[in-house]
């Protein structure tokens, strides 16, 4: 779900008929809220201007595997979201039934280091690989924030921060990716989501951080899909001075 806020450069003032075309176009390839038998996927997502470089995939590979990931380009306007548009394309040729991630990710870097090196823009990025044969997932990120996990009946979230640097600055990546892999179990909930969430301040510069949004998560975890994400971003804009000052993502998945 895209946010009506950020539809418009500045309050009062009109899009540009292109740029407005341009955003319906990149956008239009957002994907919707994802939902079957297995989990609940939601997505909301709040351009700081009418287009930008925060996007996210949702992709079943097969009957049993799903993968879901998230990236933020550097900057903001039409060049971000070309970049951001351009990693999704790669993500969406290369995903296949035997995907691995390091190889995504790793991938993708070489992909963006050859294509955009002279563009001065580069990424964070987070996937996720669920396979519910095997009742597991593989996590990967590269220097995008930590993925929030809160189990069922527990009162704590786990943070699963990224493990490799930025995508599109050096090939090979400096840091070697890594994975993890958990367990799937059913009511446990996880949080993929932009700095732009994170990072927005009070009056007193104070950020708004993990360890609000870990609590937000656990004081609605009674919630799930839109309910959620909308209690969230609520809990965020109240701690905010003067709204979002970044492009904001937010992506919850529910295990059923």
């Amino acid at each position: 779900m895209i946010s009506e806020k950020g539809q418009h450069p500045s309050p009062g003032e009109s899009m540009p008929e292109d740029l407005e075309l341009a955003a319906k176009v990149h956008y239009g390839f957002l994907p919707e809220d994802y939902e079957d038998n297995r989990l609940n996927i939601a997505v909301n997502l709040h351009p700081l201007y009418a287009i930008g470089g925060d996007y996210c995939s949702i992709l079943p590979l097969g009957k049993n595997r799903l993968l879901a990931c998230i990236c933020d380009a550097v900057g903001h306007g039409v060049s971000a979201a070309l970049f951001a548009a351009r990693i999704n394309t790669y993500v969406l040729t290369h995903a296949k039934s035997d995907l691995d991630l390091c190889k995504l990710v790793s991938g993708l870097n070489a992909y963006l280091c050859k294509r955009l090196s002279g563009t001065g823009i580069y990424a964070t990025f987070y996937a996720l690989l669920l396979d519910f044969e095997a009742g597991t997932m593989a996590l990967s990120g590269a220097a995008h924030p930590p993925v929030l996990q809160l189990e069922k009946g527990q009162d704590r979230c786990k943070e699963w921060p990224s493990i490799t640097t930025f995508i599109g600055m050096d090939d090979p990546l400096p840091l070697p990716c890594g994975s993890k892999q958990l367990r799937l179990n059913a009511g446990d909930r996880f949080l993929l989501y932009s700095d732009g969430l994170i990072e927005v301040e009070d009056a007193h510069a104070q950020a708004f951080g993990t360890k609000r949004l870990s609590s937000t998560l656990i004081a609605n975890r009674n919630l799930t899909g839109q309910a959620l994400n909308t209690a969230i971003l609520m809990q965020a804009e109240a701690h905010a001075a003067d709204g979002f000052k970044d492009d904001v993502l937010l992506m919850s998945i529910t295990l059923k």
